[in-house]
C-alpha cells in the first residue's frame, strides 16, 4: 500500500513545497526557490525538511511521532510570527490535499482497498492540521504575552523617565 504514496514522493513533496512558497510575496518566492544554503535561507530549508517528514507521516510510513511533532512545531513557529490569518498561515498544510487528489487518487480507481488507504491518508493529514492548529494557537499566545510584557515595560520606562524630568501623568511636577 505504501507504494501508492512512495512512488511519486519526491514529485509530490516538491509540488507541495512550491505551493507553500507561492503563499509568500512574489519577491520572496524567487529567493525561497533559488537559495539552497540552509544558513542563508532557513525558511526554505525548514519548509522542505518539514514537508518531507509530514508527507511520510500522512502516507502512513513508520515515522517517529516525536520527529513529526518537531517538524510541525518548527514549521508552525515560523508561520506564527508571520503576517496573516490563522487560516492563511496554517492553510499550507491543506495545500497537500489537491496535490494528492491529482497525483495519487487516480491510481486508486477500481480498488476499494487502495481508495480506503488513500482516505486514511487524508484523515492523517486532517489530524496533522489539527495538531498544527493547537501548536499555532499556543505559539500565538506566547507572542501576545511577549508583546503585552514589552508594552508594560515601555510604559513603566516612560513613567520613570517623566518623573526624572519633573513630571508624570501619575505624579505631576510640584504636586505630592
Amino acid at each position: 500500500m505504501n507504494a501508492l504514496f512512495q512512488d511519486q514522493r519526491d514529485e509530490i513533496v516538491n509540488a507541495w513545497v512550491d505551493a507553500v512558497f507561492n503563499t509568500y510575496a512574489l519577491e520572496t518566492t524567487g529567493f525561497l526557490r533559488t537559495q539552497n544554503d540552509p544558513f542563508a535561507n532557513p525558511v526554505a530549508h525548514m519548509t522542505r525538511e518539514a514537508a518531507g517528514i509530514v508527507y511520510d507521516a500522512v502516507a502512513g510510513e513508520d515515522v517517529d511521532p516525536a520527529q513529526v511533532k518537531k517538524a510541525i512545531d518548527r514549521f508552525v513557529k515560523l508561520r506564527a510570527v508571520q503576517d496573516g490569518t490563522p487560516g492563511q498561515n496554517l492553510g499550507v498544510f491543506l495545500l497537500l490535499k489537491p496535490i494528492l487528489r491529482k497525483m495519487v487518487l487516480p491510481r486508486c480507481s477500481g480498488s476499494d482497498a487502495l481508495t480506503s488507504y488513500y482516505l486514511e491518508a487524508e484523515s492523517r493529514l486532517d489530524s496533522v492540521m489539527l495538531l498544527a492548529f493547537d501548536m499555532y494557537t499556543a505559539d500565538r499566545d506566547i507572542i501576545a504575552e511577549s508583546r503585552i510584557t514589552e508594552i508594560r515595560n515601555q510604559h513603566a520606562q516612560l513613567v520613570r523617565w517623566a518623573q526624572k524630568v519633573g513630571g508624570s501623568p501619575l505624579n505631576p511636577a510640584g504636586k505630592e
